[in-house]
Order: C-alpha cells, then sequence, then structure tokens
C-alpha cells in the first residue's frame, strides 16, 4: 500500500517549471515580419532568415532539413533536402547546425533560389534535430513561411550613369544579404533588422572591367572616384551629410547613436510611397542637396566616394521602408539597362542587379 501510495504521489507532483518537455524544447520563427519573392530575368530569390530557439539544458544539432514549396492551393511544387547522406553530406553545407542550450540559432534561408516558372504560394521547412548522445531522441518540428511578390512601387533608374559592375549586391553569398542582426555585437549596437538585406555595391568600370589601375589605396586611382550620381527615383530629401573625410573609415563607438556613420556621407530620399532611397560613401563636400530639397530622378545628388565603412570608392545604394537603419530593405527593380557580356549585351526593363554583372544604364 505505501508502495502505491508513493507511486501516485509521484504523478501527481508537477513537473518542475524549468524542465522543458520534448514539445516545447524547440521553437521556431522566420523573419523579417513580411518575407519577399524578388524576381530576376533567370530565378525567383527569397531573402529572409529561420531563427531555432532551444529551450532545453542541452545541445541540439540539425540533422536534417527538408523544404516543400507549394502553391496557393496547397499543392506540391517541389521538394528539397539537406541531410547526413553520403560521404560529404548535404547537412555540411550548413555553416552552423549546433543549438545550444538556452541559445537561439540563426540560420540564412539555405534554399535561396527557384525557378521562374513556380508560382510559389508557400515554403514548409520539416526539420530534426537531436543532442549529441546515442540514445538522444529526435526533435522534429516544421514551420511555414508564405512569401509575397514585390516588383516594387517607385519608378527607379541606374544610380550611376555608364558602365559600372555590381561588386557585391544581395545573393546568397553577399555581405549585405548576410547581415547577422541577431549576431550579439550587432544586437548590442541596437540592430533589430536587415536595412542593407537588398543592398548595392555599384563601382565604375573601364572597358576591359578593370575598377582601378596602379596603388589600390590611393582613392585617386580608381575609376569611379567622383562619378556623379543620380536620383533614382522622384523624391524629397529627408537626411544627408557632407563633411566626413574619404579616408576608408568611421568610428564604430558612434554606431549605437547614429548607425548612419556606416555609410559616412550619405544621402536618403523619401518617395512618399514607403519606399526609401539610400546612398552611402559618398565623396566629401560632393552632396548638393540639403533635407527637404526635392529631387526628380535622374537628377545630380552627390559623387562616389570612399568615406564610412568603405573598403574602396563604391557607391552603396539599397531601397528599405524608412529612412533610418532601422527599417527593413526592399527588392527594387530598374528601368532602361543593359547587362554587358563581353560582345553582347541585353536590354532589360524593370529588373534587379545581380551581383558580378556588368551594367550600363540606357537613360
Amino acid at each position: 500500500m505505501r508502495t502505491l501510495i508513493f507511486f501516485v504521489l509521484a504523478l501527481l507532483l508537477p513537473t518542475p517549471a524549468s524542465a522543458a518537455t520534448p514539445d516545447d524544447v524547440l521553437q521556431l520563427s522566420s523573419g523579417p515580419s513580411r518575407i519577399y519573392i524578388e524576381t530576376l530575368p533567370d530565378r525567383q530569390d527569397l531573402n529572409f532568415e529561420l531563427f531555432l530557439r532551444n529551450k532545453g539544458a542541452a545541445p541540439l544539432s540539425l540533422r536534417r532539413l527538408q523544404v516543400s514549396v507549394r502553391d496557393s492551393a496547397g499543392r506540391l511544387l517541389e521538394r528539397r533536402l539537406l541531410d547526413g547522406n553520403g560521404v560529404r553530406p548535404s547537412i555540411h553545407t550548413l555553416p552552423a547546425r549546433d543549438v545550444p542550450a538556452g541559445g537561439t540559432l540563426t540560420m540564412f534561408n539555405p534554399f535561396p533560389s527557384f525557378g521562374r516558372e513556380l508560382q510559389i504560394g508557400s515554403l514548409q521547412f520539416d526539420m530534426t534535430l537531436s543532442g549529441d548522445a546515442k540514445d538522444a531522441p529526435e526533435i522534429v518540428r516544421s514551420i511555414e513561411v508564405k512569401p509575397v511578390a514585390r516588383q516594387g512601387l517607385t519608378a527607379l533608374v541606374l544610380p550611376v550613369r555608364g558602365r559600372m559592375i555590381n561588386y557585391d549586391g544581395h545573393d546568397a553569398l553577399a555581405h549585405h544579404r548576410r547581415f547577422d542582426y541577431s549576431f550579439a555585437p550587432l544586437a548590442q549596437m541596437g540592430f533589430k533588422s536587415n536595412f542593407m538585406r537588398y543592398g548595392y555595391d555599384f563601382v565604375p568600370v573601364d572597358e576591359d572591367g578593370e575598377m582601378a589601375h596602379g596603388d589600390l589605396s590611393r582613392n585617386e586611382n580608381y575609376v569611379g572616384f567622383g562619378a556623379p550620381v543620380r536620383a533614382t527615383g522622384d523624391g524629397v530629401i529627408v537626411a544627408m551629410e557632407n563633411g566626413q573625410p574619404d579616408n576608408r573609415n568611421f568610428d564604430q563607438s558612434k554606431i549605437p547613436q547614429d548607425p548612419m556613420v556606416l555609410f559616412g556621407n550619405h544621402a536618403v530620399i523619401d518617395h512618399g510611397n514607403g519606399e526609401f532611397s539610400v546612398y552611402g560613401h559618398l565623396k566629401q563636400g560632393s552632396v548638393q542637396v540639403k533635407a527637404g530639397d526635392r529631387v526628380r530622378r535622374g537628377q545630380t545628388i552627390a559623387a562616389i566616394g570612399a568615406s564610412g565603412s568603405a573598403f574602396f570608392p563604391h557607391l552603396h545604394y539599397q531601397l528599405q521602408d524608412g529612412p533610418t537603419l532601422v527599417a527593413e530593405g526592399l527588392p527594387s527593380y530598374f528601368d532602361e539597362f543593359r547587362v554587358l557580356r563581353g560582345a553582347s549585351a541585353q536590354r532589360l526593363q524593370r529588373a534587379t542587379v545581380d551581383t558580378g554583372q556588368i551594367v550600363e544604364s540606357i537613360r
């Protein structure tokens, strides 16, 4: 009888609040709150993050990840997989797969591109994780993401005339796309979003595609140093800075108070429809506009420099949903330009520019 009483009492005792059950040990979420489908001439890109939060007391490792692509009616279009199969498993292409106890793993979408023919309605991610112990149970979780297509509201032209290369854009390997705002040092500076999610680094080049000649430490040896920068679309200037030297440097300690120091000399245009153009690394003394000025598409507003966090003279350009860096990036599509491929050229209208492409504005 005493044994039975103890057994019944044990069943009735509450589970300690600190012990996470298998059902709630892992939480999945995605970001940003609105996920866009960016349309390129040859594919569709989806630029977002997945967050895996481990509420348990032991670390977990991602063993398998599958995505199921469905249309708006829920019909399966395509399925892709990363797992531990093979000599060098595909799951190892993810540089970070471990979720620390009580911590969070940020994962850039590992399936960033799909064919243009797919009418994407949703993506379902199915994940399998487990601990390191041989008898550790598997935890299987799923999350659904519903992206939306966005073509943009502002009629844009390229911000620089003439031949230039998109040195680093926002594809899966680009540093703009890989700005991890959950990384502790960045979070401590106050970053809560990826304002440069759809950013570009435009660099003018000569006919051979060269950005510079001679000593690369000298700004004047770059083809584009001092080249005119123009308004991509109509709007009103809401912020600008003109006094920073072109010394490829900035004071990192000022970021919490003024994140725009990253861009050195800069200008921000409010297009009046929830879209804002940001221009960074402008040449000292070249900014021709001030806050409150109305500008027209194609109007010269500044020149390419090397101020702020620039490694070399170039123009950083991005479209975003707010006037400051407490904003999220937006896809941008430009009118009337050519992609140059040796002796041939492809004329594009209302298109984005991919990393590595050499382009030239028609107007």
